[in-house]
């Protein structure tokens, strides 16, 4: 009878196989696990420090673009607030307390045919109106048109036909004119009247003019809103930093500080310093029953306001087209170190920052973007700008 090894294992088919090879092939794991398992943990590294460097990029480029529309609304705000005090505040003030009717039209000279004050201080150049007015009729309502095409009357204000290049002041207005005088049967009692109401309409409309543009000066000269956004969201600035927090992106080429907007560079208010105006002088007997009466010496409208009496606020064309198509921000950031050792403060950096950065091209838009150089202030004045955020 044979005798069975002790070191024997019964196996499949009646076969039996050593012990001591079974315990050879438990071994094998150990290799494959020296290779895979080193290999693993410098994937999850890896996609560590990956999602590490890309939350912080992420985390600045909506910084960035938080501070930057921010900051751009403040523009938006000015130009579509002046539209309002240059066209669609005067038309509507004017047409509301001098249209016929309400008001009385006054008689010609020539005893044939009325003239409506509104027409008479549209005609002499005094107010803007809208090309679409209806005579007797409420004011337009130009909501859901692109193109508020609000002026003056181009033969009596030419200077005013097209967006003046540099500031336009008028050293003598004439309110009502000499030919007006002559041919409307108008009181000189009734024709101051026009020029109390005349001066202190645009007299407050200067004032609402200066006090935003004011406001506009003090939010755009530091910059504050664009610094206090970046510094609340951007988590990179200390808070004895706040002040020069965000530069990279206020000072780069074609950004805020290069853009800026400043009344007597880019940006003006134009005045009237003096008013002459014409009117009958009734003299109580028959002949003649009047003269022509003529304010003099003229109104001094510096008595009231040292530049005069206010009339119009523009933007020259070149900036407001630079605003629509977009201001550059290039705002740096330091990267995190990371488990490689590798230095993408040198590996990433951009031309712009020195360092690693995130861009946002934001803009100043309005209707007439493509047609007229984006100036909805003057000419056709339409506060319809809005900020646009490029991706």
């Amino acid at each position: 009878m044979p005798i069975k090894s002790e070191n024997m294992e019964a196996g499949s088919a009646g076969r039996r196989r050593p012990l001591f090879a079974l315990s050879l092939r438990a071994g094998q794991i150990l290799l494959p696990s020296l290779l895979v398992i080193p290999s693993l943990m410098l994937f999850v590294y890896l996609l560590y420090e990956t999602t590490k460097i890309s939350r912080a990029k992420i985390q600045q480029q909506f910084a960035v673009d938080s501070a930057a529309f921010i900051q751009m609304t403040d523009y938006v705000n000015l130009f579509n607030r002046t539209a309002y005090v240059n066209g669609a505040f005067p038309y509507r003030i004017f047409k509301e307390a001098y249209e016929c009717p309400p008001e009385t039209p006054m008689q010609m000279a020539s005893g044939s045919g009325e003239k409506c004050p509104y027409d008479m201080l549209f005609e002499a150049g005094a107010i803007p109106k809208s090309k679409s007015d209806v005579k007797g009729a409420q004011p337009d309502t130009l909501d859901k048109s692109g193109k508020w095409e609000i002026a003056f009357d181009e033969s009596a204000r030419p200077d005013f036909k097209d967006n003046p290049s540099g500031k336009t002041d008028t050293p003598m207005f004439h309110l009502i004119t000499q030919d007006q005088g002559v041919k409307i049967m108008l009181e000189w009692g009734s024709a101051i009247g026009y020029y109390k109401f005349y001066s202190q309409v645009y007299s407050l409309l200067g004032t609402v003019e200066m006090s935003q543009y004011t406001v506009f000066e003090r939010l755009t000269d530091g910059f504050s809103f664009f610094r206090k956004s970046y510094f609340l969201n951007s988590g990179t600035c200390e808070s004895e930093q706040a002040q020069g927090c965000g530069n990279d992106g206020i000072y780069s080429p074609n950004g805020f500080n290069s853009n800026k907007i400043r009344d007597g560079n880019n940006f003006h208010m134009h005045y009237i310093q003096k008013i002459i105006f014409y009117a009958k002088v009734f003299t109580g007997s028959s002949l003649p029953p009047y003269y022509l009466g003529k304010s003099n010496p003229p109104m001094d409208m510096t008595t009231m306001d040292p530049k005069g009496l206010f009339q119009l606020a523009t933007v020259e064309d070149g900036p407001l087209v630079t605003f629509g198509e977009g201001l550059d921000v290039y705002q740096g950031w330091d990267a995190p170190k990371n488990y490689f050792n590798i230095d993408f403060n040198k590996l990433a950096k951009c031309n712009e920052t020195g360092r690693p950065c995130v861009h946002a091209k934001i803009a100043a838009q309005c209707p007439q973007l493509k047609t007229d150089g984006n100036n909805c202030v003057w000419p056709n004045p339409t506060p319809k700008y809005q900020t646009r955020l490029y991706p």
